[in-house]
């Protein structure tokens, strides 16, 4: 007897999720715990096992469709059993949620005989929060991509299409059409215009720094929308937004020491654009001791800012990228942990272990559109790397193939290209930037 696998609950009040990409294929056999496939919802991502011993017999639930609760996803049984036919159970639970989720029109003040018969369509959460910070209708949406259910990659084409005008529902008490109007930009949502690169938000922590300034710079040069984040230099970070336009760039401040600043970044970015396309971990610091003499303090700090701020972040964007089906993650490593560095252990140890979580996000991330990779620095001309005496910046230059220090802009080039779709097939790299001081 074969065991029917339905959509399980993941969390109260779920009742739908998407189904991410399946790691079995029908015939293949599986074990108790195998993962069976990756369920996508507005609050979780997560892997769900097979609760059985057996062979696939079927899977009826396929990659990026959207099913509900209940809904038979696959079936395991003996080898050389039939699958079940579960076609029209799954369509019946899949009519009847089509029902009871349709978008509610109010049709108050409009003459019943006269008023316009429309299909009923299903509507993702995350799409009717864009389609009404935008002012879209979501019956324009829902005739444009032609499909039962309108997620906000709908509305986000939809308004491409319009090539900068969006269009203004139809007033309740009255059948006549939308009027397309010009987008008068609200004081707390800009959206970046629509360029080769796409309409897309990239939160930069550090961003007032030499490196974080150039990377700002370079994302903004391809039609990107800016987060500059800052925690103490707040006006370089005001007069750098000022310079890549107020209508692309926006100052952020929080100290990212505090777990709970890190989540009320992320959601005031998301408040202010909608969307969180990019995440460049670039913040860091140094506090540097022998490992003798290192304090407890000294120790714990940098790992907060090197290493848990970054996984904190991170966290918070997967989600909105996860649903989005699209995101870009780059931290700023170092050479001093690929290589080791006297007197700052500390930093090494919190930039090699930055290392080791990109990777691991990478493989459970790859599979939502979302790349993760780090940037490895050497020596970049910077306040930190002024401060070298003469001797020993003569000694470093030596030991660097290319005879000279990086320049911030060197880093930023490297940085735009993995957040761009060229790099699409890169995720889980450390790339080194540093004139071939570390060849490894």
């Amino acid at each position: 007897m074969s065991t029917q696998i339905q959509l399980p609950k993941l969390y109260e009040n779920m009742d739908e999720a998407t189904i991410g990409p399946w790691s079995v294929s029908v015939g293949q056999k599986v074990r108790q715990g195998d993962i069976l496939v990756q369920l996508i919802s507005d609050k979780v991502v997560e892997e769900f096992e097979a609760p059985c011993d057996g062979i696939i017999l079927g899977i009826f639930a396929q990659e990026k469709s959207t099913v509900p609760l209940g809904y038979v996803i696959c079936a395991i049984g003996a080898e050389g059993e039939a699958a079940p036919d579960v076609t029209a159970s799954n369509e019946e639970l899949m009519r009847s949620h089509l029902q009871s989720n349709a978008l509610s029109i109010d049709l108050s003040g409009i003459v019943p005989e006269v008023a316009p018969q429309k299909p009923a369509y299903k509507v993702a959460p995350a799409a009717k929060a864009f389609a009404k910070q935008n002012n879209i209708s979501l019956d324009e949406v829902a005739a444009f991509c032609k499909r039962d259910t309108v997620h906000r990659k709908d509305v986000e084409e939809f308004i491409a299409s319009k090539q900068g005008t969006t269009i203004t529902p139809a007033p309740t008490t009255s059948p006549a059409p939308a009027v397309a109007t010009p987008v008068v930009p609200k004081p707390t949502q800009v959206a970046a215009p629509v360029t080769a690169i796409g309409q897309r938000v990239a939160l930069i922590t550090g961003a007032s720094g030499a490196i974080g300034s150039a990377i700002a710079r370079a994302l903004s040069a391809k039609g990107i929308a800016v987060a500059l984040h800052s925690n103490s230099n707040t006006a370089k970070a005001e007069a750098l937004a000022q310079e890549l336009a107020p209508a692309l760039a926006a100052v952020f401040t929080a100290d990212l020491a505090s777990p709970e600043q890190c989540k009320k970044l992320v959601q005031n970015v998301l408040a202010k654009w909608g969307r969180i396309d990019i995440l460049v971990n670039n913040a860091g610091r140094l506090n540097d001791a022998t490992v003798s003499f290192m304090t407890d303090e000294q120790w714990a700090s940098s790992i907060e800012l090197n290493l848990n701020a970054p996984f904190r972040l991170m966290r918070e964007v997967s989600m909105p990228m996860a649903r989005q089906r699209w995101g870009r993650i780059v931290s700023l490593a170092s050479d001093a942990g690929r290589m080791g560095s006297a007197n700052r252990a500390n930093y090494a140890a919190a930039k090699e272990g930055l290392v080791g979580l990109t990777r691991s996000a990478a493989r459970e991330m790859a599979g939502l559109g979302i790349r993760v990779n780090a940037v490895s620095p050497g020596f970049i001309e910077s306040p930190m790397t002024a401060n070298i005496p003469p001797v020993k910046m003569k000694d470093i230059l030596r030991e660097i193939p290319t005879r000279r220090l990086g320049k911030p802009q060197d880093v930023a080039a490297l940085v735009a290209f993995l957040c761009s779709d060229e790099a699409d097939y890169i995720t889980g790299q450390v790339i080194s930037i540093d004139g071939g001081l570390f060849m490894g």
